[in-house]
Formats: structure tokens, sequence, C-alpha cells
């Protein structure tokens, strides 16, 4: 049984883009923070304050027609899989409704 830790670049949560995020110090809370390259924001990759939360829809909307599998918008916004996968069958079944 092999264990394959490999490891995973921050993606930005305004533009999408993991290839361009760099380590940008640390929150006064201690958390990570990182600076996008492409878009010149900084961002944390988690939030201690619910004020401070993505409205994670929209960035799965966002992410899922810039072609992103649910694999990769769950690891960049850490959300369970599971949720990742419903706001797309939402997001599918909104979308044919919309084209009748």
């Amino acid at each position: 049984m092999s264990i394959n830790l490999k490891k995973t670049k921050a993606m930005c949560h305004i533009c999408g883009r993991n290839d361009s995020a760099k380590k940008y110090g640390l929150s006064k809370s201690g958390k990570q923070r990182y600076y996008c390259l492409s878009c010149g924001k900084s961002f944390q990759a988690t939030y201690i304050y619910k004020g401070k939360e993505l409205n994670i829809v929209a960035h799965v909307e966002k992410l899922w027609e810039k072609g992103h599998t649910v694999e990769q918008i769950s690891t960049a916004f850490q959300v369970p899989l599971a949720k990742v996968k419903a706001v797309v069958a939402q997001l599918e079944k909104d979308n044919v409704q919309y084209r009748r």
C-alpha cells in the first residue's frame, strides 16, 4: 500500500488560477496568506471568521464554467466533494431548464 502525498498549489479565489499564487506571509491569526501574480490580489486558503467566507456557489459556478473538475474545486476551496457535486448538479439542472 502506498500513500501519495502530493503537494497542491493554492488556487486564487478571485481569478481561479492555481499556477500563479505564491506565499505572502501570515495573517494575524497565523493562517498562510497567498498573493496571486495574475490578478494582483492577496487571499487566504481558509478564513476563521465567517464574515470572510466565500459565496461558495458563485465560485464553484465560475470555476466549473472555466473547465475545472469537481475534485480541483473541492481541493481549492477546501469544501467537501459532495457539496461541490451538489452545487454542480443544481447548476446543470438550472441550465437545462433555462434552455427550454
